[in-house]
């Protein structure tokens, strides 16, 4: 018996640290940080407004647990500045072994500072987790201004470009299993009953009315068909505690993604939250070869732009 964990445990970690290519990890460098970019141009203003608040609405949180006021409008707006410049210049690859802590640095207080006003976002965690674990790694070795700068070769596959994708996709899965896990211990197994589900949706939508926020007409008109909210009740809780065991097999992987994607189709429907990282599919980025998709999409671009250049090449030489 202790043979096979020993046995199972090394397979585990041989395969945790199977070699990657570059390019992988350097797409997903785009892709992330490019997100996470576009999270700080679009909630800076959201930021600017919050550092104006009094202080008697500040309840911090995480990073800012401990402080007794808020930080000031010009501080935050100098982060914010910090955050777009370093977010870009790690999108790009350009000096990145700086550029990406500073960046993930930058925007973890920035979320932290957001979600210490009363309200927390869970919409942005996941992009802050991705960012941080990309910017303690090579993800500059391919597709970036650091690589053709230091006109070095090409960098072969190496276990440092892969382990930091499957740690991604790890963390990916631990965030859904963390919520199916607080829905158990907050309502046990009654919520597979629907009658919680359908309560939540009823009340966020209710708020939101009162208080003239955007809300789902959807979610108001099932909350009256109570039947409804069992079988969501159910998909929700095998789509959340089912993550880790559906993403470690590759065959499940593909069925899970689309579900956990229809999940959050489903939270926009009937609550009119927005998940934009998880609804634009960045979130689901490391299971999938996305280097691989954006080089066919290249090369099939490269042939049609040749296609009606061959073809109209003899009618010029007649």
């Amino acid at each position: 018996m202790t043979g096979r964990i020993s046995l199972g445990i090394t397979r585990a970690i041989d395969r945790w640290l199977t070699p990657l290519a570059p390019t992988r990890l350097a797409a997903l460098r785009v892709l992330i940080c490019g997100s996470g970019t576009v999270l700080v141009v679009a909630r800076t203003s959201y930021w600017l407004d919050l550092a104006e608040l009094p202080d008697a609405r500040w309840h911090p949180v995480g990073l800012f647990a401990a402080w007794d006021g808020a930080p000031s409008w010009s501080s935050i707006a100098g982060l914010a500045a910090v955050a777009l410049v370093s977010g870009i210049a790690a999108t790009a690859g350009w000096r990145y072994r700086w550029s990406g802590p500073v960046f993930a640095a930058a925007l973890l207080v920035l979320t932290t500072f957001g979600n210490s006003w009363s309200q927390i976002f869970h919409t942005e965690n996941l992009v802050v987790l991705h960012v941080a674990i990309l910017a303690f790694s090579p993800a500059a070795d391919a597709w970036s201004i650091d690589d053709h700068r230091q006109d070095r070769p090409t960098v072969p596959a190496r276990p440092a470009h892969g382990w930091p994708i499957r740690l991604m996709g790890a963390v990916t899965a631990v965030t859904y299993l963390a919520a199916g896990l607080a829905k158990l211990r907050i309502g046990g197994l009654d919520w597979l009953s629907g009658d919680a589900l359908a309560n939540h949706v009823a009340f966020d939508n209710l708020t939101k009315i009162l208080l003239g926020g955007a809300h789902s007409p959807v979610g108001g008109w099932l909350a009256a068909r109570a039947w409804v909210f069992a079988p969501l009740a159910w998909a929700s809780f095998l789509v959340e505690l089912g993550a880790p065991v559906a993403v470690a097999f590759r065959r499940t992987r593909v069925w899970w993604v689309a579900a956990a994607w229809l999940f959050h189709v489903g939270v926009l429907a009937l609550m009119a939250i927005f998940f934009p990282y998880q609804l634009l599919g960045v979130a689901f980025a490391p299971y999938f070869a996305i280097d691989e998709w954006a080089v066919e999409v290249r090369r099939r671009w490269s042939n049609a732009e040749r296609t009606p250049a061959a073809a109209t090449g003899p009618r010029a030489v007649r």
